[in-house]
């Protein structure tokens, strides 16, 4: 488009300089033969327009094409980032997964366990591992649950410890209360129903996997490989 703007100049001059000549040798005095050879400058001019705009028909499409392959290459290139950043976030959600699993059926199986601590640190320490291919939000959506591991794990650990001891017989029993309630929301139980362990597990990684928005991010290299593909074929 440009480049078609900056020639219209000279497809004006040209053009008026051919019509200039065309009526010069047309009322002037003289015969046709001669006429016809004060018209061949303008004729000339017409053919230098027509050479000019398939001159400029060609650069235009070189242009087009450079730019194309260009688009094609910057495609390309964010394909690959976005490759290692799929890959790295993929190979955490497996990873993470397998630890939420192990820990949401450790849980169900043994119930409110000390061991709740290392689950919640192991996790922790994962997401630290990968803390570079993670978004801030997925950070502060996993937190929660990984810390309310930790503090399930430290509060039965803390009963069990002070097991028959008088002086920590209040505390033990808020530790208690406290922590078949995180017990419960970790879980995902509902009140009044007895849980499934498979619906209890399937139900904690299905929130989990929300929060890493696998589906987002399938879809959203689905649409990268497209928009590829659409650029190489147009």
């Amino acid at each position: 488009m440009l480049c078609e703007i900056s020639m219209k100049p000279k497809y004006i001059y040209l053009s008026i300089f051919s019509v200039v000549v065309f009526i010069l040798a047309f009322i002037l005095p003289t015969t046709e033969m001669m006429k016809g050879i004060y018209a061949t400058p303008g004729l000339l001019g017409l053919f230098a327009i027509l050479y000019q705009i398939l001159r400029d028909q060609s650069v235009l499409e070189r242009d087009e094409a450079l730019l194309r392959k260009q688009q094609v290459f910057s495609i390309g290139a964010a394909s690959h980032m976005a490759d290692v950043a799929f890959d790295k976030h993929v190979e955490f959600c497996d990873k993470y997964l397998k630890q939420v699993h192990e820990a949401v059926f450790t849980l169900y199986r043994d119930g409110p366990t000390a061991a709740a601590v290392n689950f919640g640190n192991a996790l922790y320490l994962l997401r630290l591992e990968y803390s570079a291919w993670l978004t801030e939000e997925i950070n502060n959506d996993l937190f929660p649950f990984e810390q309310a591991l930790r503090e399930l794990g430290a509060k039965q650990g803390f009963i069990k410890q002070t097991a028959g001891v008088e002086q920590y017989a209040q505390t033990r029993l808020d530790h208690i209360n406290q922590v078949y309630e995180d017990f419960k929301r970790i879980l995902s139980f509902e009140a009044g129903k007895e849980p499934d362990p498979n619906i209890a597990v399937e139900s904690v990684k299905k929130r989990i996997r929300e929060i890493l928005g696998i589906e987002d991010l399938v879809t959203l290299r689905k649409a990268l490989v497209e928009q590829a593909i659409n650029a190489i074929n147009t």
